[in-house]
């Protein structure tokens, strides 16, 4: 019976923390849960609350009492043991926190590792790990401290426009002018283009010559749209509108063909 108060006061003690925390997370996912910073400091304030209150329910029972002192009194030769045990975890923590900080991205920005490939939209990041949503709806989860090191192209960054090429080759016997009126009018029409002229006297598509290829004229037109993704539908429907048009008026994208003979003999 004498210990009955004591368990009642570390049942409220654990119940408290579970609701402060629980409390707090509410709050973050509705008033700050697309930054990255506040993302990484969420995690931070959710591992303090609850270590205070591991500590405080330890200190509340007369047995552990004298425990929790020492670990208290003892804290700068305990954070040297961990330190010394784990310093990758320690080391994606510190990464995560300058990450946060300096923010090379956003949660929901597309990014690509340039070394590893990796490309999709930043989901979270947590004391140990970003998470990447790729284009194939799979995660890819990137301990801080390597994304901390790594060159990160952040299409989001700045501004949103985005631009892209697309490349298209005629053959020398084609009209070349009146390949590459097709290509701008095709360009400059989509719904999707926008123009970026600062001088409206200009054209508003250019069509220049990249090159002399083997087997014919490569031409390049850049599209330019609001986002990445319209820039992907874009660039399709331009190519597949462009194929129609050189059909229809004559202009060949040339093409290896083979021909084969026959042995009469």
């Amino acid at each position: 019976m004498k210990d009955l108060p004591t368990a009642i006061t570390v049942c409220i003690i654990l119940l408290g923390t579970f609701a402060v925390a629980s409390l707090h997370r509410v709050l973050y996912r509705r008033l700050c849960r697309k930054h990255l910073f506040w993302m990484f400091l969420n995690n931070i304030i959710q591992c303090i609350i609850y270590i205070a209150g591991f500590l405080w329910a330890v200190s509340a029972i007369p047995q552990l009492g004298k425990l929790s002192t020492t670990l208290l009194a003892g804290s700068g030769i305990v954070a040297l043991a961990v330190s010394l045990s784990a310093q990758e975890s320690l080391g994606n923590i510190v990464s995560g926190l300058f990450i946060s900080l300096y923010r090379p991205f956003n949660v929901g920005d597309r990014i690509k590792m340039v070394s590893s490939g990796v490309v999709g939209n930043v989901e979270s990041i947590t004391l140990r790990h970003t998470v990447i949503k790729t284009f194939a709806n799979t995660r890819v989860t990137v301990p801080n401290s390597i994304m901390n090191k790594e060159i990160v192209e952040n299409s989001d960054m700045v501004e949103e426009i985005a631009s892209y090429y697309v490349d298209v080759s005629v053959s020398y016997e084609s009209d070349v002018d009146r390949a590459r009126e097709i290509i701008a009018e095709i360009v400059g029409n989509h719904p999707l283009y926008v123009d970026v002229r600062k001088d409206m006297s200009e054209e508003k598509v250019s069509v220049l010559m990249r090159g002399f290829e083997a087997s014919g004229i490569a031409l390049r037109a850049r599209v330019w749209t609001k986002t990445v993704n319209d820039n992907f539908r874009a660039c399709s429907d331009i190519r597949i509108e462009i194929l129609k048009r050189f059909r229809e008026e004559g202009i060949e994208i040339p093409y290896t063909k083979v021909k084969l003979v026959g042995d009469d003999g």
